[in-house]
């Protein structure tokens, strides 16, 4: 089978970086599962584990380490990205437990009345548009621990990042 364009692509960046990277993916569950709670496989992190919203963590935000997923797993994300639910790729230097942890810390948004919101970043068809929404400042403070940040929806592969 011939490599996927996130193959390609992280093969590229990998051979421009001055330090080891790894490419993670980053899904919402339920999409995954196609609508269906499914197990999580290794190689997995629940972005909603260890909070308030663990008990939501199988049908939440799941950090795949693609490097170590299972061939299954890395074909339904291939699956994913070729389909309309499509999946972020995330290009980083971060270790994976301390990639997922930065990330859970950015799932909640204060909203200008002080209430908090769930920031669905985790979803690659609503990225794009709420990295268009941020100041200058913040995307450079959400993308910090990122060289890439890209949304494969229907086969498209967009890079969102440097370039939100």
């Amino acid at each position: 089978m011939p490599p996927a364009k996130i193959e390609e692509y992280f093969s590229q960046r990998q051979a421009q970086a001055s330090l080891p990277v790894r490419l993670y993916a980053l899904v919402d569950a339920l999409l995954y599962g196609r609508g269906e709670t499914v197990g999580r496989p290794a190689a997995t992190i629940g972005l909603f584990d260890g909070t308030s919203d663990a008990s939501l963590a199988d049908a939440g935000p799941w950090l795949i380490d693609f490097a170590e997923a299972s061939p299954s797993v890395k074909q339904s994300l291939f699956a994913m990205g070729a389909g309309a639910e499509g999946v972020s790729w995330l290009i980083s230097a971060y270790p994976f437990a301390a990639l997922a942890e930065v990330l859970a810390g950015r799932l909640n948004a204060r909203m200008p009345d002080g209430r908090t919101a769930l920031l669905r970043f985790y979803d690659a068809r609503l990225m794009g548009e709420i990295a268009r929404l941020f100041s200058f400042t913040q995307r450079i403070e959400f993308f910090a621990p990122t060289f890439d940040w890209l949304a494969q929806i229907n086969g498209e592969l967009t890079r969102l990042h440097p370039h939100a």
